[in-house]
């Protein structure tokens, strides 16, 4: 028996969980090791750096849009007149970003597949935080009592059902293609 045919054998559950263990591995490999190589460092520095920006722009110019008057200066963001919110690195939302993608790249099925929803599921995710931080810019704004239940619950945990209802739409289409083709 080939390689081929025992790899072929290993149900889809394993093929998935292998995958996430060897994705978590270099997650943690990246996060623990090669950021210390300053190289590497300034480029991920960077990258976050940029991140940042373009969410607390596009927020301001959301929120612009909603006829609010709003400012920015650093990571913090603000309403006229009001306290700001700031945008720290854990509200960039890099890590459930990571697990969605990670969630993708781990499952067993073509590149080809992944690409899109990798693509569509980041450009939803990051349209998601600008909502999610113009949320908090808001409710500091009318009612700041309900600011940390709005940060650490109902706004963190809508965007998770988000994700996993595109990761479940996602396999949804996967399935129905793999059956579609089986009856061909």
């Amino acid at each position: 028996m080939t390689v081929s045919q025992r790899l072929a054998k290993i149900p889809i559950w394993a093929k998935f969980f292998i995958n996430i263990l060897i994705l978590y591995a270099l997650w943690v490999l990246f996060f623990k090791f090669l950021r210390d190589y300053w190289l590497v460092d300034y480029f991920y520095e960077e990258g976050i750096y940029y991140l940042t920006y373009i969410q607390l722009k596009a927020t301001e110019f959301f929120l612009d849009m909603l006829g609010f008057e709003v400012h920015t200066l650093g990571k913090i963001i603000w309403i006229e007149g009001h306290q700001g919110v700031l945008l720290d690195r854990g509200c960039l939302g890099r890590n459930t970003l990571g697990l969605f993608l990670g969630f993708i790249l781990a499952y067993p099925s073509g590149l080809r597949r992944k690409f899109g929803i990798m693509i569509i599921g980041t450009l939803v995710f990051l349209l998601l935080n600008i909502l999610r931080i113009s949320g908090l810019a808001i409710t500091q704004y009318c009612c700041p009592q309900y600011l940390d239940i709005n940060h650490h619950l109902i706004f963190k945990y809508l965007v998770y059902a988000v994700i996993l209802l595109m990761w479940y739409l996602w396999l949804r289409r996967i399935r129905r293609e793999q059956r579609e083709a089986a009856l061909d």
